[in-house]
Parts: C-alpha cells; sequence; structure tokens
C-alpha cells in the first residue's frame, strides 16, 4: 500500500475542479478577502516592521512579488512569509482545524500567482488542496495539538503549504512526496509563545517552510516516503502514548473537508478562545443595560485547554492582551467592543478596565465539543451584580462568525475596510475588488499598488 505521503502526492497532481462547487468557491473567495484585510491590519506592527527591515537587509536581486499589497517587492519566498506573518500578527485571521488555515495558505498562494501568473481556478484548487491535507493529518492526531504545547497553525500549516504549493506548480507525484517530506522535519511552533511577537513568526515560517520545500524536492533534495505515517514519522512524533491513526487512506478521495469544516471570520482581533464569551457580555451587556461599575463579578465557563491558552490574567501589553479572558470580557464590560482601537496601552491602563479584569474568575467547562476539540462543548457567562442579581447568558454554542453563525459577505468587506485608516479604505476596497476578479478569472493582474505603498 503506497505510504501516506505517495498518497497525498497523487491527490495533489489530480484535478478536482469538478468538485469545487459554488458554495466552495465562494467560501475560498472569503478566506482570501478576509486575509487580505488581516494582511492590511498588521502592516504597522512592530514585528512587521522589524521582520521587513531583516528581510530587506538580505534580500536578493529578486522582486518576484509584492508586500502588504504595497509596491515594495522581495522574492516570492520573503513576499509570501511577510505577508503571512503581517496577517496574523493581529490575532484577527479566520479559524478551522484547530489554527489559522488562510493566513498561511493565501499569503503563499498569492505570492505564487505573482511568480507563476497563475489562474484563478488553479488558486482555488490549490488552496483546497492545502486545507484538505491539513484537516486529513490532523483528523490522524489521538489529541489535540495545543494540550502539548504544539501550535496547530506552525506545524500542519508548514504541511498545508507545501501541499498547496506543490498543486499550483503542477508537480510531479515523485515531488510531492518528497516536499511533504521535507517539510515534516520543519514543522514546529510552540503555544508557550502565544502573546509575543513569536507568535505571528509561527505563519511566517509555515509559508517558509513550506515554499521552501517545494523549492528543495523540485531540485533533488529526497525524503523518506514514511516521513509523515512511519513508526518515526510526524504522526508519531506529535502524539502521545496513544498512536495515531496510520492505517486510514487518505481523504481527500472521498469527500473535501472545507465541505464539512467550513474557516469561522473572526469578529473579534483577539485569540478565538475568547470569541464566545466576548459574544456572552456583549449580549448581557445589551441586555440588562449593564454598568461595569455594577458588575461584582463574571464568571467565564471555557475549556481546561482553551483557558490554558488564554493564559494572561493581568496582560501588560496590546500582544498580550490578546490571550487574555480578563481583558477581553473587560473591553466587552467596559467599552461594548473588542476592536483593534480598544487593543491598546491606554486600555490597559484604564482604571475602568483594570477593574473589570479583576473581577473575571473563568471556569473549566470539561464537556467536550465534537466538533472544535479544544472548545467545551458550549461556553457560558454569568454576571453577579453588587446588588445580588446574577444574570446568565446560557450556552453559548458558536460564536459570530463561526461557520455556523457565519458573517455576510458585506460584513466581511466592512471588516476589511476597519483594518486600514479611513483614507485608505477606498484603496482597500479595490483591493477586495481585484482579488474576487482574480479568483473568478476575470482579471489577471495581482491585488496591488504600484502607484504607492500602503505602509505608513
Amino acid at each position: 500500500m503506497p505510504t501516506l505521503s505517495q498518497q497525498i502526492a497523487d491527490f495533489l497532481t489530480g484535478d478536482i475542479g469538478h468538485r469545487i462547487s459554488a458554495p466552495v468557491q465562494a467560501l475560498v473567495e472569503t478566506a482570501f478577502i478576509d486575509t487580505a484585510g488581516c494582511i492590511l491590519s498588521g502592516r504597522d506592527e512592530p514585528v512587521t516592521r522589524h521582520v521587513l527591515a531583516w528581510l530587506d537587509r538580505r534580500a536578493s536581486k529578486n522582486s518576484e512579488a509584492s508586500v502588504l499589497f504595497s509596491a515594495h517587492r522581495l522574492d516570492a519566498v520573503a513576499a509570501g512569509s511577510l505577508n503571512a506573518l503581517s496577517g496574523h500578527a493581529l490575532d484577527f485571521d479566520d479559524v478551522a482545524l484547530a489554527g489559522h488555515p488562510s493566513v498561511v495558505l493565501v499569503p503563499a498562494l498569492l505570492a505564487e500567482e505573482e511568480l507563476s501568473n497563475l489562474a484563478g481556478s488553479a488558486l482555488i484548487q490549490s488552496y483546497v488542496k492545502g486545507y484538505q491535507v491539513w484537516a486529513d493529518l490532523l483528523q490522524r492526531l489521538p489529541d489535540p495539538l495545543h494540550e502539548k504545547g504544539w501550535h496547530p497553525t506552525a506545524v500542519l500549516g508548514t504541511l498545508g503549504v507545501t501541499a498547496a504549493i506543490c498543486a499550483a506548480r503542477g508537480v510531479s507525484p515523485y515531488i510531492a512526496a518528497h516536499a511533504l517530506g521535507i517539510a515534516a522535519s520543519q514543522a514546529a511552533g510552540l503555544v508557550a509563545n502565544f502573546g509575543t511577537m513569536t507568535k505571528p513568526m509561527h505563519a511566517y515560517w509555515a509559508v517558509e517552510k513550506g515554499m521552501n520545500s517545494v523549492d528543495l524536492a523540485q531540485l533533488g533534495i529526497t525524503a523518506s516516503m514514511d516521513a509523515l505515517d512511519g513508526p518515526t514519522g510526524l504522526l508519531t512524533a506529535l502524539s502521545s502514548s496513544r498512536p495515531p491513526e496510520r492505517e486510514r487512506p487518505f481523504s481527500g478521495l472521498e469527500s473535501l473537508r472545507i465541505e464539512t469544516v467550513r474557516p469561522s471570520i473572526k469578529k473579534y482581533p483577539v485569540c478565538y478562545a475568547a470569541h464566545r464569551a466576548i459574544d456572552g457580555v456583549l449580549n448581557l451587556r445589551a441586555d440588562h443595560q449593564l454598568d461595569a461599575t455594577a458588575v461584582k463579578r463574571v464568571h467565564v465557563h471555557v475549556s481546561p485547554t482553551n483557558r490554558k491558552v488564554l493564559k494572561y490574567a493581568r496582560p501588560q501589553t496590546p500582544l498580550e492582551a490578546k490571550f487574555s479572558m480578563q481583558f477581553a470580557c473587560a473591553s466587552a464590560l467596559v467599552y461594548g467592543e473588542v476592536s483593534l482601537h480598544r487593543l491598546s496601552a491606554a486600555s490597559l491602563s484604564d482604571p475602568q478596565v483594570i477593574r473589570a479584569m479583576d473581577v473575571v474568575e473563568v471556569h473549566d467547562d470539561e464537556r467536550a465539543c465534537p466538533l472544535e476539540p479544544t472548545f467545551a462543548f458550549a461556553d457560558r457567562v454569568v454576571i453577579e451584580l453588587a446588588d445580588g442579581t446574577r444574570v446568565d447568558s446560557g450556552d453559548i454554542r458558536f460564536a459570530r462568525g463561526h461557520a455556523a453563525l457565519p458573517l455576510e459577505p458585506a460584513q466581511v468587506e466592512a471588516k476589511v475596510l476597519q483594518c486600514v485608516p479611513p483614507e485608505q479604505r477606498d484603496t482597500a476596497a479595490e483591493i477586495v475588488m481585484r482579488l474576487r476578479r482574480m479568483l473568478r478569472g476575470s482579471d489577471r493582474s495581482p491585488p496591488h499598488f504600484d502607484r504607492g505603498s500602503l505602509c505608513h
């Protein structure tokens, strides 16, 4: 029986155009547009600036692809990697498969499009194939990666990018199998670095290592055919005492996972583990006209894994605030919003926010969610007021923007426009329009602006 790498390689080199339905086309289109907004939102983050300066110092003469939708250009691998970093810098990018698939797949494919002038249909197929590989590998692992300290975006995202680029380039099954094996030796990223500049570097490295793995395989570098499913392969390395699923055939031949496990668009620019609770606080605040100063205690019930991920009870920086349930609830309670504007040093020093963070208590809910293993079946928020009143959100099954409660296309485009200053919103709207036309095959011009940089 062919190894898993060989089975995946056959899938990557086949045509699945007939399996791309109109709903799948629309999902991928939304993923590209939402990721574009996230790339724009992170342009001015310190980590983006630092890495851009580092790349400029070591840049080759190749100017293959644009960065940050601007006139600035780098080689395709560097451009795709930096755009992924910018897209993940504010943790506003979409969520699925226990991680952030689009923030690595989309930048890699946009860079490859500029390098190879890919058709829109090729971009769609390549995204779906990368997504499928990530989903299949995730299903084979016995325990959530987060619980062992692995960040799936960095680990499985590296394989997803490798798969997507193999598909985009139309490499042979032989090359694709070796590229996957090369990528397997480079897949890494730690949850311990959440709340620091290293966290968005996970997206950078997933793109860099994925694209480089394909380049190396095309140059003749070899890898083991059982680097994924062998007794000493990646799946075993990522598993605990329980063995991974090695025997099942690759799932891409049966169904496309994106049809049943769709990306969820983030409504709030913080870790997705806090989104259900944010909705709960906002709903209770609006329904009961709550005054933050009258709140005695906020009880939030989430899964043990998500409680550990949201590890900063008293965040000191906006980066830490993105991984703080206390800040998420406090911002929702005090300001009635959790937005890019509120993720600031000013908010963290606001006496009302400090007081509100101090009254938030996070409790474990052991009910497992069959759709999102790191989540509880439902989250819950209970707020106690100084006068003894208790208000209860009840079970919150999904957050707004989840695939089960999707944002409308107009809401996604509105999110993109909020990711740039008011004076640049016409330009951002044009990026959205160009992306739509490119993916639908009616415009082959890249969605960036030679007339001037969007960086400022």
